[in-house]
Parts: C-alpha cells; sequence; structure tokens
C-alpha cells in the first residue's frame, strides 16, 4: 500500500493539495467544479484526480511525527486539463491564483526537504506539458529546495525535453518521469465494459437518445460484403489550428460533406479565424484552401453522431462516455486529429486509441512519434497501406504536407477501391482490436504497475 499525504482531510473529504483556503468550500462535500468557474472565472488548477481510485490510502499530514525522518508516501498534486493554471505560468489569471507551490504549508514544505514526503505531480488524465510548465515545477522546486520529485505524466516526450533543457541551461534534473497512458487504459476499459453490455460512463442522461455501443468482432466480419457509406470518419468537435487546416483539405478534395466528418467553427465562441500559415506556408496554397475556409464558415456545422455534443451545451466532456458505433461502421478511415499538433509535447489522447476498438485505421494528425509510441504497446499501424513517414518529420510544415499527400491520395480512390484496401488490413484491424480489449481487460493492473513504479 501506497500512503498519499494532503494538508486537508474536512469531514472525511480528501481536499487536493495546492488550494488556498478559500477554495476549499468547492471540493467538499463534493468537487462542484462548474460552481468554481461560475465564481472565480478560470479553470480549477488542481481536481480530485482518478490516481485515488486504485490502492493507495490516502493520510493527512498532521498525522506525521515532527523527528520522522524515514520516508512515508508522496504529497500529490492532481490535474486534469489545467497544468497551466497549476503550475502559474497562465497570465489570464493573474491576480486571482498563484501556483500550486504557493499554497505548501511550512510544515509540508520541511517534510518535503527532508524527503519524508516525496513530492508527486500527477496528471494522468489530460495532460501535455508545454516547455514553461516544465520549467516551471524545477524551477519552483530548486527554490522550495525539494528534491527528488516524480511527474506522472501522458506526454512520451516529457522526459527527454526536461533532460536536454538541463543540459543546455547546466542545471541537475530535479524530477523524474513517469509516463503512464491513462488515455489508453481508460478508453479500452470503456469499449471493453460496453463489448459486455456494461456501460461504464453516465455522461448524457440528460441526452435520451443516447445509448454508448461498440461494435464486436462478429459485426465487424459481418460487414465485410457490404460497402459503407462514407469513406472518412474524422471528429473535430473544437477547433484547433491542425483542425482547421485538415478540414479545409478535407473540403477541396470532396471528402467532407456528406461523409463522416464533424466540426464546428463557433464552438468556443465567434467564428474561428482562418488560421493555417503556421502549417502551410506556400501563399498559393494559402490561397486555395482559404476558399474552402469560407465554405466551411457558411456551413456553420456538421456533426455525426450527437448535435448536442457539437451544439456544445451540454459542458460535459466528450472523449469518455459518448460513443456510438454507427460512424465507424458506416466508415473506412479514421482521420484522427489529435488534441495537439504544433506544440513540442508528445500527448496521446484517448482519440488516437479508441479507433483500435472500432477495427479503423488511423492517419493521425498530431505530433511527431506518436505512431512510435502507439506501437510501444504493442499496437501494429499501417505502414505500407498508408505513408507513416509523416510520423518522423518533426518540421509542422513538412508533416502536415506528408498527410496532405496521404488525403489526397486516398481521394482520389473509388468507393469499391477504399472497401479492398481495408479489408486487405483485416489481421491488423483484428490484432489492434483484440490487444485492445486486453488493455481495457486489464485495467487494473496497469494502475497496479504504476504503484509499483512508485515503490
Amino acid at each position: 500500500m501506497i500512503n498519499f499525504y494532503y494538508d486537508r482531510i474536512v469531514d472525511g473529504v480528501v481536499i487536493p493539495n495546492g488550494i488556498p483556503d478559500k477554495f476549499v468550500k468547492y471540493y467538499t462535500p463534493f468537487f462542484n467544479d462548474s460552481l468554481f468557474r461560475i465564481e472565480v472565472g478560470f479553470e480549477p488548477a488542481v481536481y480530485p484526480s482518478d490516481i485515488r481510485q486504485h490502492g493507495m490510502d490516502e493520510k493527512s499530514v498532521d498525522t506525521i511525527e515532527k523527528d520522522e525522518t524515514n520516508f512515508l508516501g508522496y504529497y500529490t498534486i492532481e490535474g486534469f486539463g489545467s497544468a497551466r493554471n497549476a503550475t502559474g505560468v497562465s497570465l489570464k489569471i493573474k491576480d486571482k491564483y498563484e501556483s500550486v507551490f504557493t499554497y505548501f504549508r511550512k510544515d509540508t514544505i520541511n517534510l518535503l526537504q527532508k524527503g519524508v514526503l516525496k513530492l508527486c505531480i500527477c496528471y494522468l488524465q489530460e495532460a501535455f506539458m508545454t516547455d514553461d510548465i516544465i520549467h516551471s515545477i524545477h524551477n519552483n522546486t530548486k527554490k522550495l529546495n525539494i528534491q527528488n520529485s516524480i511527474v506522472i505524466v501522458n506526454d512520451y516526450l516529457v522526459d527527454k525535453r526536461y533532460k536536454d533543457w538541463c543540459k543546455e541551461v547546466g542545471e541537475t534534473p530535479r524530477f523524474k518521469t513517469i509516463v503512464f497512458c491513462h488515455s489508453l487504459y481508460e478508453k479500452s476499459s470503456e469499449i471493453y465494459g460496453l463489448q459486455n453490455n456494461h456501460q461504464i460512463y453516465d455522461l448524457a442522461k440528460d441526452y435520451k437518445k443516447h445509448t454508448s455501443s461498440a461494435i464486436s468482432l462478429d459485426e465487424f466480419k459481418d460487414s465485410k460484403s457490404t460497402l459503407r457509406k462514407n469513406t472518412i470518419l474524422s471528429m473535430n468537435r473544437r477547433q484547433r489550428e491542425h483542425r482547421l487546416t485538415t478540414l479545409c483539405v478535407l473540403n477541396h478534395y470532396n471528402l467532407l460533406k456528406g461523409n463522416g466528418v464533424s466540426y464546428q467553427l463557433t464552438f468556443d465562441g465567434p467564428t474561428t479565424h482562418y488560421s493555417v500559415e503556421r502549417l502551410i506556408e506556400n501563399q498559393q496554397k494559402y490561397k486555395k484552401y482559404y476558399k474552402d475556409y469560407i465554405e466551411l464558415k457558411e456551413m456553420k456545422y456538421q456533426w455525426v453522431d450527437y448535435p448536442i455534443a457539437m451544439e456544445a451545451k451540454d459542458g460535459v466532456h466528450h472523449g469518455y462516455g459518448w460513443e456510438n458505433k454507427q460512424p465507424y461502421l458506416d466508415s473506412y478511415l479514421n482521420i484522427t486529429t489529435e488534441t495537439d499538433f504544433l506544440n513540442p509535447t508528445g500527448y496521446a489522447s484517448e482519440k488516437v486509441w479508441k479507433p483500435f476498438g472500432f477495427f479503423q485505421p488511423v492517419l493521425l494528425v498530431g505530433n511527431y512519434g506518436t505512431l512510435e509510441f502507439v506501437k510501444s504497446f504493442g499496437f501494429k499501424t499501417f505502414d505500407g497501406f498508408i505513408d507513416e513517414s509523416y510520423d518522423k518529420e518533426k518540421d509542422n510544415v513538412k508533416r502536415f504536407e506528408l498527410i496532405e499527400k496521404e488525403i489526397i491520395k486516398f481521394s482520389k480512390m473509388s468507393k469499391q477501391e477504399v472497401h479492398d484496401w481495408y479489408w486487405s488490413m483485416e489481421d491488423i484491424l483484428i490484432h489492434n482490436f483484440n490487444l485492445f480489449m486486453e488493455y481495457g481487460k486489464n485495467r487494473q493492473q496497469n494502475y497496479k504497475n504504476l504503484f509499483e513504479e512508485l515503490k
């Protein structure tokens, strides 16, 4: 059993570390993140995270004797998508919240300095770390004289980027990185549950038409004799620069209208600007795709599975609990637009994993090295069927050009050619599905392996 220590446990409720006293009311008797956003005006810097569910003992810092010298456990900082707020690098919350390091108790800092506790920064759930976040963790732990911290993160490039930076500036590394692929374990567990008639998530109870579903192996095989309705499936709910650029390419080559492509240009407020210049430097091409952007604006949005998700009316995180097998049965190629493309991060979200649970090959619009990371878990990618040289290209413009070529190549194929191409990968698709189900079945073991690494 691993001990996790907290500065406050109020009426039996464990309050996440790294907040001022005035925020405690939002975490008890339950975590009311919606009220926090309304009253405080920004995303909470810390959350009660998924790490609490798996084989650890929660204790108060006050239970530690003052003369203790032995290592007892971890002082945790838990995050979910708000690492910039937590580490104090976001200018948007200046004067409202400083950083988690500001709110450590003095006696806790002393325990961390002595090594009785180790600082464990847990970004399991949705975490890609930009360089300024990495530098903030280093500089703040140095300022507080805290050694040997641990950062658990779903970002396969953090360790290299951190060590390279330390070498460049002549600093000794102050934290160890553990890469934990929370998105793979949780998404596979969800789809494994659906395969066994068990709904793990209940996020859409107000949307009566929604019931999550998954494709069985028999359904997959039975679909072989039928041409599918669409050629591609590409979900693009929240707009980012690489998604908008991809949508313009899809529209230009007649792969958007009437196909399995969702998008919304006003999800975060005013209509998304034509911001593609960091992916398309060629001026002629830039102007060419601008015409497609205008068409996208006129179309406003297109939904594939749940209109409520695209209309952004529910405030629910849609990465989990919104699975619908039909769009996958209706299409062949998954053009997966990841969370990030431009920043040098290695965040592999649920988006890159879930096509394996639905028997689809992936053309990934994401960070370099993601496919290599995917293969490290035993999955097979589609080189030979798709030119995956883009995965090795670090230059964003060149990487997108390689992806664009694959989209154009695909657009020239007839429906029958696409069908035959897809079924020529049958063995790979079945291998990935079976492996994905194994990860889902063994979800608990993956957390046990993490805790073994922490011991």
